[in-house]
């Protein structure tokens, strides 16, 4: 089970340009300002060592804590749950909340 890998990843907000900093190659959201996108650059460099580039940057943690998938039973189909209904107060709290 060590063997397998992630294939669905989350992606990113917006448009991305590749960076190269100190040899590694790091993707950076275009929409960040000049300013900000040095800014992140210099706390990337100082602190190199504290990123894993492969699993064997990362010894000691199981690959399957890391991936873990779901699995269902083929021939039992999907049920969708019923819709939650809330009152009024509550839902402007969910909006604000998920906005």
């Amino acid at each position: 089970m060590a063997d397998v890998v992630c294939e669905r990843r989350p992606g990113p907000a917006g448009e991305v340009q590749e960076r190269e900093i100190n040899g590694k190659k790091f993707k950076l959201g275009t929409s960040l300002g000049k300013e900000l996108e040095d800014k992140i650059a210099k706390v990337i460099s100082v602190h190199m060592n504290a990123f894993a580039w492969s699993f064997a940057n990362m010894p000691r943690i199981d690959p399957d804590f890391l991936c873990y998938q779901l699995t269902m039973d083929e021939k039992v189909r999907p049920v969708v749950q019923r819709r939650r209904k809330f009152n009024e107060d509550k839902r402007l709290i969910i909006r604000e909340e998920t906005q």
